[in-house]
């Protein structure tokens, strides 16, 4: 079962918000509490959005397909990247999807960044406009 996580509010570090919480999407992606029947680990990829303050355009995003814990300089760019509305997602794939960054939420459509859980069938055909 994915893991997700939405800020919005002062700006902060990325990494104060997904790495260094005792209870964050760090230690959630190698140590979840409760799978719900679902794999034992996030260790699927992971992704991170945020809005740039000021800036233009659509938000910026990071995605890997490795786990997060993995990932070192996902570290130092977390701990220099501070956003007031941030969204975050570690993955563990659902049975027979593929392991690529691009299934790694967070995903986007123009200004708009959002996530989910599972998988949508006929993607993104299968669904209206956002």
């Amino acid at each position: 079962m994915c893991r997700h996580l939405a800020y919005l509010g002062q700006p902060r570090s990325i990494a104060e918000l997904v790495l260094e919480p005792e209870l964050g999407l760090l230690r959630q992606s190698y140590a979840p509490r409760d799978m719900r029947g679902g794999g034992t680990v996030n260790a699927d990829g992971f992704g991170v959005g945020w809005y740039r303050p000021g800036a233009e355009g659509g938000p910026a995003r990071y995605r890997h397909d490795q786990p997060l814990w993995t990932d070192s300089s996902f570290r130092a760019l977390a701990a220099a990247t501070e956003s007031g509305a941030m969204l975050a997602a570690v993955r563990s794939a659902t049975v027979g999807m593929p392991v690529v960054s691009t299934a790694c939420a967070p995903f986007t459509d123009g200004h708009w960044l959002f996530s989910h859980n599972g998988m949508v069938t006929g993607w993104p055909h299968s669904i209206a406009e956002l």
